[in-house]
């Protein structure tokens, strides 16, 4: 831990990347479609020109939904810091999802997920409970945010230990 502060301590630069690509598409899917090309691209491009300058890149932090961003870390040698953006609740109803454990279409009755309270249909995010709803988004969620996860160096939570303690206390 030590040696992360005595890095951090000596961080002077953050660096944001921001795309620029049409802002519309004539449906979610050729809108993700197209970020999903640009993004890449253009982060190796960033941690390229980055490198060239001599403020090397040390490590990519970024949103679990652009898993992409993981394999452009790794294709340059880098620490992958994956964040789960949403409630650690929710990204535990797709991870169970997305690792089969929570059926779909889900059962009329009760759910009982580990580290929750028995859950109604009802209380699912709606991609979940109302399947069909928004395909392209609910591929994102559900799928491509856990595809790499598991090859990050680091995953980082957005959540308050005691409003979730029960869902992530298996994880600390």
């Amino acid at each position: 831990m030590e040696n992360i502060e005595k890095k951090a301590a000596s961080c002077k630069r953050v660096h944001c990347l921001v795309l620029s690509y049409p802002a519309q598409a004539e449906s979610i899917e050729a809108y993700l479609e197209r970020f999903w090309q640009i993004g890449p691209r253009s982060l190796c491009e960033l941690v390229e020109k980055m490198n060239g300058s001599g403020v090397p890149v040390d490590c990519i932090v970024y949103d679990s939904f652009l898993a992409w961003a993981l394999d452009v870390a790794k294709k340059f040698g880098l620490v992958g810091a994956a964040f789960l953006t949403q409630s650690s609740v929710v990204d535990c109803i797709y991870y169970h999802v997305n690792k089969g454990l929570l059926k779909l279409p889900l059962p009329d009755n009760q759910l009982l997920l580990p580290g929750m309270p028995p859950l109604e249909p009802q209380d699912m995010p709606s991609f979940i409970y109302q399947l069909g709803s928004y395909p392209a988004v609910a591929d994102m969620v559900v799928k491509y945010q856990f595809d790499n996860i598991d090859k990050a160096d680091w995953v980082l939570c957005n959540t308050f230990y005691e409003l979730e303690k029960y869902v992530i206390i298996d994880k600390v």
